[in-house]
């Protein structure tokens, strides 16, 4: 199995994978780990945004900003759109409107995912490049969250979260019967849809979709170098996902930082 160069200041992160493989544990104060167009890396989207700029042979896939928006709403529970943050602006003043706000591919506090009003929504806008993705949803309850790691069209590893309960608590939540079910059905569709060949998928129990009686749908899609694995069931599975997404790339696949991204880390791109 690919030793995993882990970037990243937690190391217990590091710690997880070494029962599993051999790691090499990197702080992220440059962009060298990524010099050896050989490695196998789990790391932060903006160190891999500054990781790209410099070497031009790192390859990581991803499901792109607009994946949901092509998915049926079906299996999603609710419709989505991806726009740019410029042209969301432009649109006009909507009273009483709501919608759930995230950049589709990054995690950053400059725009936190949540649900906003349209005047809410214009103003924390201008914290971002006219060009920078925003995904625009239809509120929805989700619960019973399930993280899945795909290859290949197949579910091979999968682990609940509770996005706001603490860490060490999740444990005592768990529900394994509930955690198998939602990776059961994700694998009745995930083989139809068109995807990269390794990828994350987050399932949950959505109580009010847009069609259709409650159930299980699809929440987001995030990279498999970058994703949390929180208490992974099969942890071998989870560094071949994370290998897989690193190999052999279709160009379809290969991730792109967004325009924020690349703009925090031009610093770090010229260490």
């Amino acid at each position: 199995m690919a030793a995993v160069t882990v970037v990243s200041h937690q190391r217990w992160r590091a710690d997880d994978l070494r029962g599993v493989t051999d790691v090499v544990s990197d702080l992220g104060l440059d962009t060298s780990a990524a010099a050896d167009a050989g490695a196998v890396l789990w790391c932060p989207g903006a160190w891999a945004a500054a990781a790209v700029s410099r070497y031009p042979h790192l390859r990581l896939s991803s499901a792109g900003p607009r994946w949901l928006d092509g998915l049926a709403v079906r299996v999603t529970g609710r419709r989505v759109v991806t726009s740019s943050a410029g042209r969301i602006r432009g649109t006009g003043r909507r009273r009483g409107w709501r919608t759930f706000a995230k950049l589709p591919e990054t995690k950053h506090e400059v725009f936190e995912a949540r649900v906003r009003t349209h005047a809410e929504l214009i103003l924390d806008l201008d914290r971002l490049p006219d060009d920078e993705p925003v995904q625009l949803q239809r509120p929805v309850t989700f619960t019973d969250e399930v993280r899945c790691w795909v290859l290949r069209g197949e579910v091979v590893a999968r682990a609940p979260y509770f996005a706001d309960v603490a860490r060490e608590d999740w444990a005592e939540l768990a529900d394994p019967e509930r955690v198998a079910q939602a990776a059961a059905w994700l694998g009745t569709v995930i083989g139809r849809a068109d995807a990269p060949a390794a990828f994350v998928v987050d399932v949950g129990w959505c109580a009010d979709p847009d069609t259709g009686e409650p159930g299980w749908r699809i929440v987001e899609a995030n990279a498999a170098w970058s994703a949390d694995w929180y208490a992974a069931d099969n942890m071998t599975a989870v560094v071949e996902v994370i290998a897989a997404s690193q190999r052999e790339v279709e160009p379809q696949w290969r991730w792109q930082p967004s325009p924020l991204l690349r703009g925090r880390s031009r610093a770090l791109a010229l260490r």
